[in-house]
Parts: structure tokens; sequence; C-alpha cells
């Protein structure tokens, strides 16, 4: 937590974390932005926003490997009858498939439901849905990715409204609940499938997820669909998002080895 986006950039030099990032990632959580966060150079504000959102989109995906080797290792039998049961169980529920947990076709939902969202495409996402940290949502909501919810108990009231609906816009306790929850938006809900469809072949074919191509699988995120597709790619392509990130993980804070650790929890 800091009080000045001057103080953020120190904090991050202290470190030796720079954008683009030639090393991994330190393990980092910013929140809230500073509250000067929308006067400063836009520049600035670009490269400030990459690092504070950058550690935990990366710790978030990590987690997800996690979970993904474990599925693999249950689906695999290569675990007890008793905790292949429960963890499968547990994946089922948080990645919300339904059905028998042993059957076979529980199995092909979770594989291609448990994985990871391309680095490049969720840092293009929260740029364009937050306004670069900016936006009312973000600073009020540590929103970044435009969720909504029905329920007032948990959500901000969107000043523009229209007369009759009842939507909120979702409140989270840290940018690191919104980061969860918008990856698991990509990876349960019906809209998204053809996103999840498009990364299980990838993994088929044994190619890394192009995240320009993943795209296609977005175009129900935004009323504006495909419009709003091609902003992200050129949100992406601007900022050469993918080969900035393409090898980038969270430095271990024990040994500063770049192990790839689930360094945040």
């Amino acid at each position: 937590s800091v009080s000045s986006s001057e103080e953020l950039k120190a904090e991050f030099e202290e470190r030796d974390y720079f954008w683009p990032s030639e090393d991994n990632v330190p393990p980092v959580a910013v929140y809230p932005m500073p509250a000067d966060f929308g006067s400063i150079d836009p520049e600035l504000r670009k490269s400030l926003f990459f690092r504070a959102m950058l550690p935990i989109v990366i710790a978030e995906n990590e987690r997800i490997e996690a979970q993904r080797r474990q599925l693999m290792m249950a689906l695999d039998n290569n675990m007890s009858e008793s905790r292949r049961l429960v963890l499968i169980t547990e994946l089922a529920e948080e990645y919300r498939v339904e059905g028998d947990p042993l059957a076979p076709e529980t199995w092909q939902e979770l594989r291609q439901r448990v994985d990871t969202v391309p680095v490049a495409l969720a840092l293009a996402q929260a740029a364009k849905e937050s306004g670069w940290g900016t936006s009312r949502f973000a600073r009020e909501g540590n929103n970044f990715f435009g969720q909504w919810t029905w329920d007032a108990s948990i959500g901000i009231a969107p000043e523009d409204r229209p007369e009759g609906a009842t939507h909120y816009v979702r409140a989270f306790k840290s940018p690191r609940d919104s980061v969860r929850s918008y990856m698991r938006n990509l990876n349960s809900h019906d809209a998204y499938e053809r996103f999840r469809i498009l990364r299980e072949q990838s993994h088929q074919r044994g190619t890394t997820m192009s995240p320009i191509a993943m795209t296609v699988g977005l175009n129900r995120y935004s009323e504006r669909g495909y419009d709003y597709v091609e902003e992200i790619r050129n949100l992406i392509t601007a900022n050469r998002l993918v080969e900035v990130t393409a090898e980038l993980a969270l430095i271990d804070p024990a040994t500063r080895s770049g192990r790839r650790e689930l360094a945040l929890r």
C-alpha cells in the first residue's frame, strides 16, 4: 500500500522491477492503486499498471497450474481412491461442473476448464476494463475486469445504469480476488466455451496458447462483440504483451532462483 505513484515507482525500482521486465517477477501485490493514479503521465501509469497486475496474474495462473497437475494425477489414478474423489469433487464445485465426479464426461469437462489464462490476454483485458486502473470500480471495488453481480451487498451501483436495470458492478476485497474471479469466469461460464475449446485444441496440438487467437473466444465478454475482440487484440499488439510476458514467472522470495513457485497464496 503506497500513498502516491512516485512511491510505487520507487518501491518497484528498489526490487529491480521494471517494465518491460527483463527478469522474473517479484511476488508483490499492490492495493489500492495510488490515489493520484489518474493524474500522472500516461506512459508512467501504463508501466506501473502492468507491473502491479503482472505478479497477481502469474500467481493465479500458478495456482491453477497446481490444480491441473493434481487433476491429471487423479484422472491417471495416481492417488488413493478417497483422495481422488475428494479432489475431483472440489474442483468440479469450483469450476461449476455438474454430474458424477467419476464419470468420463465430468473428467473431460474438468480437463477443459481447469487451465490457465494467457498472461498477455489478462493484462490487456484488465487495462481495457479498468481504464488502466483509473475507473471508479477499480478504485472503490478492486474490480479490474468489469464483472457484474445482482447482489447489492457485494456490488457498486453504476451511475449510468439504465432505468429498470438491476445489476451492480462487483466489488472485491483485493485486486487478486478480482483476477481469481475473472479467471474462474472464463473457465466456467457458458459464454466462454469457445475460448476453452480453442485452449484445449492448442494442448492437443502440443502448441502454446496464442493470446491473439484466443481473443476470438471473448466475443461475448462485451455487448460490442467482435469490436471488443479487436480492441483487446490491438492492446496486446501495441504493448508487445506476448513477447514481454512469454517467459516470466514469480521469483521464489526465499532463494530468488526464479523457480515457478506459488509465492502468493
